[in-house]
């Protein structure tokens, strides 16, 4: 039972695990945003990424389930 987790490069120098690909351990409840604070980010840096679940963009909230992909891309904004 796991998530496996890729991470945007310019994110993975961050990351408390330093690999781009990560896999974690799936409980019920999991989101997102509880795998990008467990790898030493905050809640303010969250506001940076947009995770991809299963190809999809999804929330940081989506509630996450077994065998799920996931990945963390840096949300770029211009204008």
């Amino acid at each position: 039972m796991s998530i496996a987790v890729k991470w945007f490069p310019t994110l993975v120098k961050r990351t408390r695990s330093k690999q781009a690909e990560t896999v974690v351990a799936w409980r019920e409840g999991l989101t997102p945003l509880a795998i990008f604070l467990d790898e030493g980010f905050s809640e303010v840096d969250a506001e940076a990424v947009m995770p991809i679940v299963n190809g999809a963009q999804a929330n940081l909230r989506t509630p996450l389930q077994d065998g799920d992909q996931l990945e963390f891309l840096v949300s770029i904004q211009g204008g």
